[in-house]
């Protein structure tokens, strides 16, 4: 799917202060799109990694309350959200994405199929390793996630150098990669801890190593694509170039600081270090604002999707600021802290993009299984009620959740748990609800099924 602007929004008449700012382009040319199973392959695996992280999170909820967040089963769990949901659906956005928007084809569709079943096998085994917390399986799986995602660095980051109008969205998803492969050299360094073979500071490896896949990878490559998707899909015309600058370099220089502080254990560094991240947080936060505010589209199910994420982003820039101007050695406050970063920003926004992207690329798809005579829309594949009951509980889930972990109620962080695990479970079971809808259009006459769809 391309993410440029419609002929309607190009005949549009701009608004005045439009006419004053700079506007982006918005299509980097276009190239030939892989098959579209293949980035719905990705998203397939991180909705069921999705439903896997709705039974654990329950599970582990009250470890989170009670401060242990080096629990096998914790790691396992953070693992599962980061690579398994969040990363599989970046690996099958991004190669939709830097053919259609940026123009760059990709190298190999066979190199794509080889990393998403290298990647997905990875995941399996590094979260089975941590579960059983056996080093050697870890490894394993370590080895086989870095083949996955290498690639897909292989299939999209020669964009940086070949993209004609995408050189700034390039960057972005280059460096989340380059955090991405120092937090995978840190998790190496883990796994050699684990199996004896050298001693550091478990608490500034672990921390290092989710700053790096969460503000690094997640957020940097989020804040990349979506500066040039989610415009396009709130028609919010307008130049943000400056302020993604300030991010980059806000969210870049406080990982490398407290990177830094961190493995040297100096005190001051990570604090300057925490005190950029929340800043490059804070200013992604005032993009989306911009973003909402110059919106020309009407909300729909999916755009609630990312303003709920960023809100919860918000109150995760919030919890860093209390956890440095307080004690940094109170566990709750950074299990609350990556509760809201991981579960309510990232997912809730790889959900939401996810589906957009998903329901534009199933038509084909759909009209192949069904017939030319079934013919959806992109609304039609999104399932918007059970979207929205999905949002709803993942929200009040994932917030009752942090506020339990802030309080150290083991029996409320479970509930809040459970709450955003149906909620979870709901997201994952969307697609099988589209096809079971589809289905039963299908089986009508063409003349009736004209009609039905005339009638919407």
């Amino acid at each position: 799917m391309t993410s440029g602007m419609s002929i309607q929004e190009r005949a549009r008449p701009a608004s005045p202060g439009v006419m004053k700012r700079r506007v982006l382009p918005t299509t980097g040319g276009g190239a030939a799109s892989p098959p579209p199973t293949l980035p719905l392959s990705h998203f397939a695996f991180a909705l069921l990694w999705l439903a896997v992280a709705s039974v654990m999170l329950p599970w582990v909820a009250p470890h989170l309350a009670r401060g242990n967040v080096f629990e096998p089963a914790v790691i396992a769990l953070v693992h599962v959200l980061v690579l398994g949901t969040v990363g599989s659906a970046i690996a099958g956005a991004l190669q939709q994405f830097v053919p259609g928007a940026l123009g760059v084809p990709l190298r190999s569709v066979r190199v794509g199929w080889f990393g998403l079943w290298l990647h997905q096998a990875g995941v399996l085994s590094l979260v089975t390793g941590m579960t059983l917390w056996r080093g050697w399986i870890q490894g394993v799986g370590w080895l086989l996630v870095l083949g996955g995602v290498a690639c897909v660095s292989i299939n999209v980051l020669r964009a940086r150098r070949r993209s004609v109008h995408g050189k700034h969205v390039a960057l972005f998803i280059t460096v989340g990669h380059s955090a991405l492969g120092l937090g995978m050299a840190i998790g190496a360094a883990r796994i050699g801890e684990t199996l004896g073979w050298w001693h550091l500071d478990r608490m500034s490896l672990i921390a290092t190593h989710a700053l790096l896949g969460a503000a690094g990878f997640g957020t940097l490559t989020a804040m990349g694509v979506g500066s040039r998707m989610i415009p396009t899909f709130l028609g919010a015309l307008g130049d943000d170039r400056r302020w993604l600058n300030a991010v980059l370099a806000s969210i870049t220089s406080g990982l490398a600081v407290f990177t830094i502080g961190a493995l040297g254990g100096w005190a001051w560094a990570t604090h300057l270090g925490g005190a950029l991240l929340a800043l490059g947080g804070a200013t992604c936060v005032t993009i989306a604002t911009r973003w909402f505010r110059r919106r020309s589209r009407p909300m729909d199910e999916t755009a609630w999707h990312v303003a709920a994420a960023f809100a919860a982003l918000s109150c995760g820039v919030m919890l860093g600021i209390q956890l440095l101007l307080g004690d940094p050695l109170i566990l709750t406050r950074w299990a609350a802290l990556l509760v809201t970063v991981i579960v309510g920003w990232l997912v809730t926004l790889t959900v939401g993009v996810q589906s957009k992207i998903a329901s534009h690329l199933g038509i084909p798809l759909y009209r192949r299984l069904f017939g030319e005579q079934f013919a959806p829309t992109p609304p039609d594949l999104r399932a918007a009620r059970v979207i929205v009951l999905s949002l709803a509980l993942q929200t009040s889930g994932w917030l009752s959740l942090a506020v339990a972990l802030l309080l150290r109620s083991a029996t409320g962080a479970r509930a809040g748990a459970a709450i955003w695990g149906l909620g979870a479970v709901t997201a994952s079971a969307a697609p099988a609800w589209v096809l079971a809808r589809a289905w039963r259009r299908a089986r009508v006459s063409p003349a009736e099924l004209h009609a039905q769809l005339a009638r919407r």
